[in-house]
């Protein structure tokens, strides 16, 4: 630790479904820094994070949004603290504070400053100057209110050297809570590809950082086993693209399974990656699976050819069935990411992906969900949406209406027809991704169970098939109708979400049926959601 004059204690505020790396890398890197580092889970009643406040008393507030569609959440609790009589520097970053400062401000004008992209360096340097009691508003990286005036200061050059950040803070994690415990990790940063979904790749531009950069195997292997004899079994890889980099970023995925297999974590420990379906292949992931290996996220997003091309994947739908075709062989689990609409879908595509996901998904082998694209800022959507004035923005919020108004209405539709089955931790399509993922892992003391995965496989079809199945049939009727105004309440809609929603309830009471006879070990991820 490097000795400092004085020292700030900073109190980091976030979401944690899965351990928030962003804000655990930077802890550790305010800690390495000879400041004091805090955590706290983001919730909309402030008194915890006051109780917080009142008991490690920060000089800074550092808050982590992720998304904008979050904004208004964190307005509120941030006006909360102000009204609390909370004094403390307050701090926010993430992708969309990084695009938009002027609007952030704007929208939270509680806020003292804003860091943009990556914040490990520029965050610290904003706690040894507040310690010092020094000016910071010249801090490269960072955003301000100035005089009244919006001041951004250059970007900060991102660190090329994973391997010298120090490990993201865990000691406040008790991995006790569960028999099979999860652990987030990174074996890098950033994404080599151009989705025009995605900010990712603008994010790190914004950082001089373009392209994805590789933390080193065998440290990154410590990392690993240090969180093994904490009692962590499964690894759940937070890369946006495990595999990216072609050839060299196989080896190197490789690389860290065969350190993990020399050191026998292969025994104890399973992963869980993310990658495209382009990338699935036989002989890139039979290591992986070696070390442990036994869920991949894929980034479907379509099924449809012309959704494809707006969405720039740079691939064809055969690449997703041969890759559900390689991760069954492998006896691998998967899920997926779908775009059922995106700003320039018609009935005609729609059709296609939902004839896609019947053939994609009909067996059952994975639950079948879908959203509709947002046009997040920083996105090649976003720009082509501002070109065509298509782009409508209210507050921090950005949106736009689809260009048959029929769709518009399609959409305000499913989104109560399948509110109880698609949203929420106990929705059925969480239960099933749960459900889907456990099914597969392997350990020694409760070994893989093909009639388990058999069940699983049986009520994941049936729910794939009737959701498909009522969301085809209302596209048909909206296209038919011609009524560009047509409505929730019409009788016909309002039928097929009832016998949807009656055949939904069928099967949660069989997935529960299933989750009663599931060993103990599985239960309590289940019954504490």
């Amino acid at each position: 630790m490097l000795p400092v004059k004085n020292k700030s204690t900073v109190l980091l505020v976030g979401f944690e479904d899965q351990d928030n790396l962003g804000i655990r890398y930077l802890a550790s890197s305010l800690r390495e820094a000879g400041h004091s580092a805090f955590i706290v889970k983001f919730q909309d009643d402030p008194s915890p994070i006051i109780e917080s406040i009142e008991q490690h008393l920060p000089g800074i507030v550092g808050f982590s949004l992720i998304f904008q569609y979050y904004t208004e959440r964190f307005g509120m609790l941030i006006r909360a603290l102000r009204t609390a009589g909370v004094n403390a520097h307050f701090t926010i970053g993430g992708h969309y504070a990084s695009f938009e400062p002027a609007q952030l401000f704007e929208f939270i004008p509680e806020l003292d400053s804003i860091i943009r992209f990556e914040g490990e360096e520029t965050l610290v340097e904003l706690a040894d100057r507040i310690a010092c009691n020094e000016d910071w508003s010249d801090i490269r990286g960072m955003a301000c209110i100035d005089n009244g005036s919006l001041l951004i200061n250059a970007a900060r050059q991102g660190r090329k050297n994973l391997d010298e950040l120090p490990w993201p803070v865990r000691e406040d994690i008790d991995y006790s809570t569960e028999d099979f415990p999860t652990a987030s990790m990174i074996g890098g940063r950033g994404c080599p590809w151009v989705c025009s979904f995605c900010s990712i790749i603008t994010f790190y531009e914004g950082n001089g950082t373009r392209g994805r950069r590789l933390r080193s195997p065998a440290l990154i292997v410590d990392e690993v086993e240090y969180l093994r004899d904490r009692g962590v079994r499964i690894i759940l890889w937070q890369d946006d693209d495990f595999l990216a980099g072609g050839k060299a970023g196989v080896r190197w995925a490789h690389a860290v399974a065969e350190e993990c297999i020399r050191r026998g974590l292969n025994k104890d420990l399973r992963w869980k990656i993310s990658c495209r379906s382009d990338e699935v292949k036989a002989e890139s992931l039979a290591p992986l699976v070696e070390a442990g290996l036994t869920h991949v996220y894929l980034g479907v997003e379509a099924g449809d050819p012309e959704s494809l091309r707006h969405l720039n994947k740079v691939l064809q739908p055969e690449s997703h069935f041969l890759a559900a075709e390689v991760l069954k062989q492998l006896n691998l689990s998967f899920d997926f990411g779908f775009m059922l609409m995106e700003p320039w879908s018609t009935f005609d595509t729609i059709r296609n992906n939902l004839k896609f996901l019947e053939e994609f998904a009909g067996d059952g082998y994975a639950p079948a969900g879908y959203c509709r694209m947002l046009p997040y800022v920083g996105t090649g959507v976003e720009k082509k949406l501002l070109a065509e004035d298509r782009l409508e923005k209210k507050d921090c919020y950005a949106d736009y209406h689809f260009l048959d108004p029929r769709l518009d209405r399609f959409y305000e539709w499913q989104l109560g027809a399948f509110k109880h089955r698609n949203h929420g931790p106990n929705g059925t399509l969480n239960l099933l991704r749960l459900l889907n993922f456990e099914s597969h892992l392997d350990f020694a003391e409760r070994p893989f169970s093909s009639s388990f995965c058999n069940k699983v496989q049986a009520v994941t079809s049936l729910s794939n098939h009737f959701m498909l199945a009522t969301l085809s049939e209302a596209l048909a009727h909206f296209e038919e109708s011609g009524l560009s105004n047509k409505t929730v309440s019409d009788e016909y809609l309002l039928a097929l979400s009832s016998e949807h929603n009656r055949q939904d309830e069928h099967l949660r009471n069989d997935i529960l049926r299933i989750l009663a006879k599931m060993p103990v070990s599985y239960k309590r991820k289940f019954v504490v959601m």
